[in-house]
């Protein structure tokens, strides 16, 4: 089963409230407009869409900064999020997901590393994750109904992300 498919039937079992970041495929919006369940849908795909070709960068990391607060008083169902529009932002957006989401989460990438990497940083908060593998890809759904974030925690892992992203910045300056 591709990618899109599995995505595309999803979609049309969700009912309540739903977002979705950097969703760019037709079929999958179409599919978003047939499901007359889903009640409020906000599609963020201006992040990286031509909009913002001037300043993508400093556009993502303040729209995210801004997501809990546009959307705390709303009960979030779900989410539906492409891995390529959080990649480099997850030390925040992580967090801040789960605060929205109430029933689960869906984050789909193409590459195997990725979805690993972002499947071990949910895992801190809620081990209800799992990782499905497609013929063209990955789909992470983490379930977030009961979950609990610590201040003390969230500072901690807030810290740890920073110093990993650090050292990778500094490997892949000395690779270069």
């Amino acid at each position: 089963m591709l990618l899109k498919s599995k995505i595309r039937s999803i979609i049309k079992k969700l009912d309540g409230n739903l977002i979705g970041i950097g969703i760019k495929d037709k079929s999958i919006l179409e599919e978003i407009n047939r499901n007359d369940k889903i009640v409020l849908c906000d599609l963020l795909n201006s992040i990286s869409s031509e909009s913002f070709e001037v300043d993508k960068n400093k556009k993502k990391k303040k729209y995210v900064k801004n997501l809990v607060k546009r959307y705390k008083k709303i009960d979030i169902d779900y989410m539906i999020i492409d891995s390529s529009e959080i990649e480099k932002l997850l030390k925040t957006f992580i967090v801040d997901s789960i605060k929205i989401s109430d029933k689960k989460i869906y984050i789909y990438s193409d590459k195997k590393h990725i979805a690993r990497r972002i499947e071990k940083r949910y895992r801190r908060y809620t081990k209800n994750t799992d990782i499905t593998k497609y013929e063209d890809g990955y789909i992470l759904e983490i379930k977030t109904d009961n979950v609990k974030i610590g201040f003390i925690k969230r500072k901690l892992y807030y810290i740890i992300d920073t110093f990993s992203n650090i050292s990778d910045l500094i490997a892949d300056l000395l690779i270069s």
